[in-house]
């Protein structure tokens, strides 16, 4: 009789954490890509994935004073260190009117859909090699992120570091 309810107990344990399994499995996760901090702001690039697909991409703004912030873009580098520039303002989720005012110690995003930016390089006249995000504010010269890039199957990761995401 012990030996039953102590079968039926570990059995009980092994359904329960293939349920928790199974549920954080199924959790987005945001990864930082870059974190670049300048004198004004702060600057973080993070991806959003579900499970192993990349869903978004994360622009994250800090403000260490007030600042105005006049246009993102991003910068695609080729091989040469040619550099051509997309402005980004039509694929953000969330919908600014630029320039933006951004008070002192707050935080702005910019939520990019993966498969748009991704189609929006595919797609683009300009071949790259490296690519980084811009902040053009009304001070001072452009805020530039790490310089990221894509391997083969179109996985982001930064080509400095080694780090793949």
């Amino acid at each position: 009789m012990e030996s039953i309810i102590s079968y039926i107990v570990i059995i009980a344990l092994i359904i329960v954490s293939i349920y928790v399994y199974n549920i954080r499995k199924k959790q987005s996760r945001v990864f930082v890509l870059s974190n670049q901090d300048f004198p004004d702001l702060s600057l973080s690039v993070n991806v959003q994935k579900n499970a192993v697909t990349a869903e978004s991409l994360i622009v994250v703004i800090s403000t260490k004073n007030n600042i105005r912030i006049n246009d993102i873009k991003t910068e695609l580098i080729t091989s040469k260190r040619e550099f051509n520039y997309y402005n980004l303002d039509s694929l953000c989720t969330e919908k600014y009117i630029f320039p933006v005012e951004v008070i002192s110690e707050s935080d702005i995003t910019f939520t990019i859909p993966f498969d748009d930016f991704k189609s929006l390089l595919a797609d683009g006249e300009h071949p790259f090699r490296t690519f980084r995000f811009v902040i053009y504010s009304e001070t001072s010269k452009p805020f530039k992120s790490h310089e990221l890039g894509f391997n083969k199957k179109w996985v982001i990761y930064r080509p400095d570091s080694g780090n793949y995401n």
